[in-house]
């Protein structure tokens, strides 16, 4: 294996892992521990800050994910038929990571932009259209939310045919 197919391995798997790692941590530790600020107004700031933070990591994981992915895939050696196999499955759910990613960091930014203007999902202001905000927000929210968990599943199938997919070259 030359040293570029070995570096370019290499990220692909660091950008795995960041896509991966950052999502469960998200779910899983950042925003339950969140519930523990009071002020809603300022939960929802700080959890908006976090996520815009990473939304940079996440985006230039899913881009190299991709792109040493379908730049290394056509290497020219042969393929068993299950390698071939699973290199299209692999194809289909790299395109899905990149869409699910790229649409929950668009719709996430939207999100955080509608709390920045105190439109966020404990906003308790009365008045109709406020209210009309507020749904829109709670839309955004649910959109964000089944991306993030769709992009976080497709990550995880990644990882298993990328395992697949070495085993398969090691025989």
């Amino acid at each position: 294996m030359t040293a570029l197919s070995t570096a370019a391995w290499t990220a692909h798997e660091i950008g795995l892992a960041t896509a991966v790692g950052g999502t469960m941590f998200g779910r899983a530790a950042l925003q339950p521990a969140l519930r523990g600020i009071e002020d809603a107004e300022n939960r929802d700031r700080v959890a908006s800050e976090a996520w815009r933070r990473f939304s940079w990591l996440n985006l230039v994981a899913h881009g190299v994910v991709a792109a040493t992915w379908f730049a290394g895939r056509s290497s020219g050696r042969r393929l068993s038929g299950s390698a071939r196999t699973l290199t299209r499955i692999k194809d289909g759910l790299v395109i899905a990571s990149l869409a699910t990613g790229v649409g929950s960091v668009v719709f996430g930014r939207e999100l955080g932009e509608k709390v920045r203007e105190g439109y966020g999902e404990h906003s308790e202001n009365v008045i109709s259209e406020l209210n009309r905000e507020n749904r829109k927000t709670g839309a955004l929210r649910s959109v964000v939310k089944s991306l993030g968990l769709a992009n976080l599943l497709a990550n995880v199938a990644i990882v298993g045919i990328t395992t697949m997919l070495a085993m398969d070259g090691k025989r």
